[in-house]
């Protein structure tokens, strides 16, 4: 299986450079107080789209975050859709992000 990648600088340019057009699982990340959390975590078939359509959510948690902290994504390929549904709950079950409930 693929490995989780380095956490990049949530940026358009980065997820750009960084994030494929393939699947997997991502995490969302924020730096507090010398401190990295994770506030999100979800899935997709196409991660680049979906990391871009974050940085305009209208989710008020995420926006939230991204406005109020320096944040960062990090993922992991996975194309068959049962894992990526078995790693993103087992990821939530982990960190308990705080806009995932």
């Amino acid at each position: 299986m693929s490995e989780w990648t380095r956490r990049y600088e949530y940026t358009d340019a980065n997820i750009d450079l960084y994030a494929p057009q393939s699947g997997g699982v991502y995490r969302l990340v924020y730096y507090s107080n010398e401190k990295h959390y994770v506030f999100y975590v979800g899935q997709s078939e196409n991660l680049a789209i979906r990391l871009k359509e974050h940085l305009n959510s209208s989710d008020q948690c995420i926006r939230k975050h991204l406005s109020d902290y320096s944040c960062y994504f990090r993922y992991i390929q996975i194309n068959k859709q049962e894992e990526r549904d078995k790693i993103e709950i087992q990821q939530i079950k982990e960190f308990n992000p705080t806009c995932n409930s």
